[in-house]
């Protein structure tokens, strides 16, 4: 059983047999993260310094080029009127990747960026109700938890178009390659009402498809499976 299904082709090279490796993936439970009510949803704005109407765009991981930082400051400045907000700080300290840049830019980020620093993950539920659209530049990931945290509030999804989310997101998110498309997307998120409400749909059937419920029913699958092979 493997949980990433890009973990599948380096089995086979391994000499497993395709048709014995099973796809169970990991969930996020619903009970922690969740949708609030309005006057929270106000409330945690508030206490993080953003107005109330503003358009929120998340970013959360560490702070570090790998994670597409630098982009991430990069599109906000090229949206003066969106509120950007990165949860995460330095984890690794002076020997993180890009560190003397990255520390400079959280110093002084754009008016309408904002680096919270390291954020405990029972509190991240409050970010994802702040934030309009979850964007997420990273240049590599394995299998970004805060994705599937995010899509259980339906909030929207702006990626980088890396190879891993066509196995695990199927297509229901929206996706660039630079920092102009960024923007755009965002930009159309913003302006679309239509757009922005399909863009919560496709992160609702992400949040479906990762559900406890549907978890439990492939490993019910797998172990009717599992016994079936064994006794053949």
């Amino acid at each position: 059983v493997v949980v990433n299904p890009s973990f599948i082709d380096a089995l086979v090279e391994y000499g497993i047999d395709r048709e014995r490796i099973y796809y169970i993936p990991n969930y996020v439970s619903k009970e922690k993260f969740y949708r609030k009510s309005d006057e929270a949803c106000a409330a945690i704005r508030k206490k993080y310094g953003v107005d109330k109407d503003a358009f929120v765009v998340l970013g959360a991981g560490q702070v570090q080029t790998r994670k597409g930082v630098l982009d991430f400051v990069n599109v906000a400045k090229q949206m003066p009127d969106v509120q950007f907000v990165w949860a995460g700080g330095f984890s690794f300290g002076r020997i993180t990747d890009g560190y003397e840049e990255l520390k400079k830019l959280q110093e002084n980020p754009p008016e309408n960026c904002k680096f919270l620093g390291i954020v405990p993950r029972e509190e991240m539920v409050d970010l994802y109700n702040m934030a309009n659209v979850l964007f997420v530049p990273s240049y590599n990931e394995l299998f970004p938890m805060t994705i599937l945290e995010a899509v259980n509030l339906h909030v929207p999804l702006v990626l980088r178009d890396l190879d891993l989310y066509k196995d695990i997101l199927f297509n229901h998110y929206l996706k660039g390659k630079d920092n102009d498309t960024f923007a755009q997307l965002i930009r159309n998120l913003h302006d679309e009402v239509s757009l922005y409400r399909q863009a919560q749909e496709d992160s609702k059937a992400i949040s479906d498809f990762y559900s406890r419920e549907h978890v439990l029913k492939m490993w019910r699958e797998f172990y009717v499976d599992a016994f079936q092979q064994k006794n053949k």
